[in-house]
């Protein structure tokens, strides 16, 4: 099937769903998002660790639990799966939920190497159900707004585009300290910005130049040069060991658009030309004193995350339908993330750059 192409919608009582994997993030957000939201009805839970499976007994109260997917995928009323287990066990639970014909959501990054998201490519054509991955910040309110900036033509002929992210150093289960299952900056935070930018620039990434070093944990910081179909290559920086950042700098030939996810409600937009006489300079003494007054709101009471309950609730709304929202990562795009990793891997060996196209899953 084509990404945005129709599945077969549910009909009748409200669409049963079952989560695949009870950690940190599930717990934070998946949970207690599909607890609470209309429209759909959280009837399992599977994790093989009972510490987990005891978790879900507070969050929500009453979810059966179950230790594997296997037994979940037996339960009748689940109609989707949301699988948020470790990133090298979400092709077996994504493709086990695809053959047994659920409509499924994966977790960010789809897979942890390209050969593993082609196999949940294959499951998802083959069932023609809803596939979506959980690149949730094209769904935050910055992004949105930046679309619309972008397609207004707001900031003229884009010049450089630079984005990073970054995350403090923490304590990390062992499946995150490895690359091979899904740890690194590449593959844990770089990711995002993947799949964000280039579905902001409604461009796509041809070629990868990437550098890659180890400051606290394996892998933990990466840098990529990305060159595109259209407009100024990208810069992205990631790394797990620094103060939280996640913030990208759009800069054009009239006006730049910079956004910080983690410290700014709005979007900052700068024009290129000085204001011109009186008018204009009140004008902007009036703007640089809203932007203060902005910035100390943000400072005492910083944005909350909201993104992760509107991708959830995204997902619910397409299981009516059968179809993703145009704003939604499908699989086929989880798998064209997992193809700029595999080439940003190869330039990191290589030392060179890497054309997106040239690389593929390994048979």
């Amino acid at each position: 099937m084509s990404p945005h192409q129709p599945a077969r919608g549910i009909t009748g009582p409200p669409p049963g769903i079952g989560v695949v994997g009870c950690g940190r993030i599930a717990r934070m957000f998946h949970l207690p998002v599909l607890r609470d939201a209309p429209g759909v009805r959280l009837v399992a839970v599977a994790d093989p660790d009972p510490a987990a499976r005891a978790a879900v007994a507070r969050i929500a109260p009453g979810t059966p639990t179950v230790d594997g997917v296997d037994r979940l995928l037996e339960h009748p009323e689940v109609d989707a799966v949301v699988v948020c287990v470790p990133t090298h066990l979400h092709e077996p639970a994504a493709v086990a939920a695809f053959e047994a014909g659920r409509h499924v959501y994966v977790e960010k990054p789809l897979a942890a190497d390209l050969a593993a998201a082609e196999r949940i490519e294959a499951a998802w054509r083959a069932s023609g159900r809803v596939g979506m991955v959980g690149f949730n910040f094209r769904f935050h309110p910055l992004a949105a707004r930046a679309r619309g900036v972008l397609d207004a033509g707001g900031l003229g002929r884009l010049v450089a585009v630079r984005s990073l992210f970054a995350s403090a150093p923490r304590e990390l289960p062992d499946w995150k300290r490895d690359p091979a299952t899904g740890g690194g900056a590449l593959l844990d935070l770089a990711t995002h910005h993947l799949d964000l930018l280039p579905h902001l620039l409604r461009t796509e990434v041809t070629t990868v130049a990437a550098s890659v070093s180890s400051v606290r944990t394996t892998d933990d910081t990466v840098q990529l040069q990305l060159g595109l179909t259209a407009g100024p290559d990208l810069q992205l920086l990631a790394t797990t060991s620094a103060p939280p950042a996640d913030r990208i700098e759009l800069l054009g030939d009239t006006a730049s658009l910079e956004l910080d996810r983690m410290a700014r409600r709005r979007p900052v937009r700068r024009v290129a030309a000085g204001p011109a006489g009186i008018s204009g300079r009140l004008r902007a003494a009036t703007d640089a004193v809203r932007e203060g007054a902005e910035v100390a709101r943000d400072g005492l009471r910083p944005p909350v995350e909201p993104s992760f309950a509107t991708s959830l609730r995204a997902f619910v709304a397409a299981l009516a339908d059968g179809v993703a929202p145009p704003a939604a990562a499908t699989i086929a795009d989880g798998v064209r993330v997992a193809r700029i990793v595999a080439a940003a891997g190869e330039s990191a060996r290589r030392g060179e750059q890497v054309g997106v196209d040239g690389v593929h899953g390994a048979a």
